[in-house]
């Protein structure tokens, strides 16, 4: 490794951290404006177009445990922007509703959360915008790579 690939890499390193530190920022104060935790937005957000998806399916999507996501849905739950229902081909499964004063709630949070990404969007050159789709699009497959490729080396 060359010494400059190895300083490109590690600004590459750096600004991959700050971007992920700007979006937690972002999310954390888009979800606050609905009293809600970025968790419980994320959550609700996977309902867009979906009016019911299992407990397993919400696991896998947000990558968490399942524990982490029983709190999660109970307190929307009580917040009455869902319901849980139980599967009726397997007992053992869950699926969760959107309840329906839910449904304008979520098509407002998906409108506000594309209102937000319009504005960031200003900030870039027309002419840049499609440039900056594709690198995106390219770092994340690249670090998904990393990640199942890391995941293999751990099961091993």
């Amino acid at each position: 490794m060359t010494k400059e690939s190895k300083e490109k890499a590690m600004n590459l390193a750096e600004l991959t951290c700050k971007l992920a530190r700007a979006c937690n920022r972002k999310e954390h104060s888009f979800a606050a404006l609905f009293g809600l935790t970025p968790m419980e937005l994320k959550c609700l957000r996977m309902f867009a177009g979906h009016p019911s998806i299992s407990i397993s399916d919400i696991i896998k999507e947000l990558e968490i445990t399942a524990g982490r996501v029983t709190h999660i849905l109970t307190s929307l739950e009580q917040k009455k922007y869902i319901t849980r229902r139980v599967n009726p081909k397997d007992k053992r499964n869950y699926f969760v509703d959107i309840s329906p004063e839910s449904k304008k709630f979520i098509n407002q949070l998906t409108v506000k959360h594309t209102a937000i990404h319009q504005g960031i969007l200003t900030n870039i050159k027309e002419s840049e915008q499609e440039l900056l789709f594709d690198v995106m699009k390219k770092i994340i497959v690249s670090m998904d790579e990393w990640t199942d490729s890391n995941r293999q080396k751990l099961k091993k």
